[in-house]
């Protein structure tokens, strides 16, 4: 039963705003199942009316789904939907853990996490640290994923306020960008270390990110493992935020 549902959703997240329409040949080659399994399903979908088959043989998505987000809460928020996995992840690691997103010129903490461990690292939800900084990994996330045109704007000032060059400071955001991850050893504040990683949206684009923070003395040791829960469970608020499953 949960084969058949996990190839179902596999078939409605092969559909894109790129490729709205697909042959049977390559939902099958997303899917990676045979053919003669994926029409099957790709025919059963279509009966139940959640498919469309169009003239030249391509498939597309039904009406049915408008339908069907229009049933999701209007009132959903990042902060419901990313709370319990920050309850989650901040006792898995015993740090502080926060999600952040861009608000004009300042970085800012919309929910945090913290446990009842000593030397832990402080942040409150509404904290604000200007962006012109350029310091600390949320904010080089949150930077590194804006579009060329928004990224511009702050990349004369950060360049100059960290005695760097233009070239140096977009180079370290293209690698973060392509990493998926920011580590900060002290930057904004002295002995703290911070994770940081990509929350996107059904758009593709990154409004948020998440952060694991806390002494460096203690992180330093399980910098490796940190930053595959922050990679997974910043995949799982994108997923929830209507983000591809391929985008992780």
């Amino acid at each position: 039963m949960m084969r058949s549902v996990q190839r179902i959703l596999a078939i409605f997240e092969s559909f894109s705003q790129e490729r709205s329409t697909l042959t049977l040949q390559e939902i099958s080659k997303r899917i990676e199942l045979p053919k003669s399994t994926t029409f099957r399903i790709v025919q059963s979908l279509e009966e139940s009316g959640y498919l469309i088959r169009l003239q030249d043989q391509h498939y597309c998505l039904s009406f049915r789904f408008t339908r069907l987000s229009g049933l999701v809460q209007s009132t959903l928020g990042i902060r419901e939907i990313a709370r319990p996995f920050l309850v989650e992840l901040a006792k898995q690691t015993q740090e502080s853990v926060s999600i952040h997103t861009l608000i004009e010129k300042d970085r800012v903490c919309l929910d945090a996490m913290s446990t009842s461990s000593t030397l832990r690292s402080v942040i409150q939800p509404g904290e604000h640290v200007p962006i012109l900084l350029g310091t600390g990994s949320a904010s080089k996330v949150l930077l590194a994923h804006l579009p060329d045109k928004a990224k511009a704007q702050f990349i004369s000032a950060i360049a100059k306020t960290n005695k760097q060059s233009k070239t140096d400071l977009l180079r370290e955001l293209s690698q973060i960008r392509t990493k998926g991850y920011a580590i900060s050893h002290g930057e904004r504040l002295l002995g703290v270390t911070a994770i940081s990683t990509p929350i996107r949206d059904a758009q593709d684009e990154v409004p948020y990110c998440l952060s694991i923070g806390g002494p460096s003395v203690r992180v330093k040791t399980h910098e490796k493992e940190f930053t595959k829960l922050a990679v997974l469970y910043a995949g799982k608020i994108s997923l929830q935020l209507g983000a591809s499953a391929r985008a992780h």
